[in-house]
């Protein structure tokens, strides 16, 4: 049985809790700044859904459109969908748009700018390569579709290079942004924070919801050449830090969730049940853990200080069903999401650092975009093996062709 942290948990999301973005409108020089910094990430190299091509398989264009869902009475809530796009969007794709256009003008895109300029050379994935809003492939199979819940205070668009590297590969993905614990609500100092209880079902309620409203062929919302065209049998969930406990949760109460991604986070609190708070545990009795996982942990993230690694490798250990390990040496945190960098508490992942499994050592992380690169590899090969039934690659082959950075292990109970 693994021990119960959660009070650690709160208290290390919450150590830079007070620090705030400014969400007045952009000056006139930081708007040229911006400008400039745009110009910078349009220059830079294509992501590695090309350094995953191979000569069997042809990789599509991506396009990417922003939603908003009414996933709940009262909630509203912007998805970010990517998907296989037509032809025509490949040159638009692959010459690449600064990150920022993930955002309509607004505050938000207002606060996102400013902490972008703030940022500095350490955060560095400030380009998306998906074409805006192009009409979608067109083929007779319907696609499968990949569900991405970001991490307590993050955002919809934090895991680019998995997305595009899944909708490149044919799947479509679906990104809620969990309205109270996003990047934006941080920077207000409104998020809920790790609430496990009544917010932790809010996120679960998210994935499923808006699960219905892509699979419903009469939905409006979603782009006309998907409706219809996403095969319910064939859905995976990924979810990173509080989106891996979120993943885990949901996996247990939608049977549509065929295969599950947890990065740098446990999915249960022992005896393979999903890791709830105490009064929802009370109200909705925990079913047990049993669809097919990844697992990815970091060797250098911050909670390994109350031994987060450990309770990872037991997860694994115990998991009822196939089960993938992948460890990447000289990770943090936030190693796999393009976040890492953007604001003083995403910063465990990204340039230099110090150790958590040699106290007081300084080093330098592993690159980010190799780190993103591997895990976008790994969640991509992973849900093609499980939702398709085949890859042209193996998880133990992506280990291999990382030497020294990434190492596999398989169960098979």
């Amino acid at each position: 049985m693994l021990v119960r942290w959660k009070e650690p948990l709160a208290l290390l999301w919450c150590v830079a809790c007070s620090a705030s973005v400014e969400t007045a409108p952009l000056e006139s020089t930081e708007v040229a700044e911006l400008d400039a910094l745009d110009l910078a990430a349009e220059s830079q190299e294509a992501p590695v859904v090309e350094l995953l091509a191979t000569s069997e398989q042809e990789l599509h264009a991506v396009g990417t459109v922003r939603v908003v869902m009414d996933v709940a009475e009262g909630r509203r809530i912007p998805v970010q969908l990517w998907y296989p796009a037509v032809e025509s969007a490949r040159a638009e794709a692959e010459a690449g748009r600064p990150v920022l256009d993930f955002e309509p003008p607004g505050p938000e895109r207002d606060m996102l700018a400013r902490a972008t300029l703030t940022a500095g050379p350490i955060y560095s994935e400030r380009t998306m390569h998906a074409a805006d809003a192009p009409e979608v492939y067109a083929q007779d199979e319907a696609f499968p579709l990949v569900v991405i819940s970001h991490c307590t205070d993050c955002s919809r668009f934090g895991y680019v290079e998995i997305a595009e590297t899944l909708a490149a590969h044919g799947f479509v993905v679906a990104a809620p942004d969990h309205v109270q614990n996003t990047i934006y609500d941080y920077w207000n100092g409104t998020s809920v924070g790790l609430e496990l209880n009544t917010f932790l079902e809010t996120r679960r309620m998210d994935v499923y919801t808006l699960t219905d409203i892509l699979l419903n062929p009469s939905a409006t919302v979603v782009p006309r050449g998907l409706r219809g065209k996403i095969d319910p049998a064939r859905v995976g969930a990924v979810g990173h830090s509080f989106g891996a406990l979120t993943a885990s949760y949901a996996s247990t109460r939608d049977s549509r969730i065929r295969a599950v991604v947890f990065l740098a986070m446990i999915a249960s609190g022992g005896d393979n049940l999903p890791f709830l708070g105490d009064e929802l545990a009370k109200r909705v009795p925990p079913v047990k853990l049993s669809k097919p996982a990844l697992f990815l942990r970091a060797t250098e993230d911050l909670m390994q200080l109350f031994g987060l690694n450990e309770m990872i490798k037991d997860n694994y250990l115990a998991y009822p069903n196939e089960t993938w390990l992948a460890t990447m040496r000289d990770t943090g945190h936030y190693s796999v999401t393009n976040l890492c960098g953007l604001d003083e508490p995403y910063t465990n992942g990204c340039g230099p650092g110090i150790r958590t499994t040699q106290l007081w050592v300084p080093f330098t992380f592993l690159d980010i975009g190799t780190a993103t690169s591997l895990t976008a590899a790994m969640v991509t090969t992973f849900m093609e093996l499980q939702l398709n039934g085949a890859s042209s690659r193996t998880l133990d082959g992506i280990a291999a062709g990382a030497p020294g950075v990434l190492t596999m292990e398989h169960r098979a109970p």
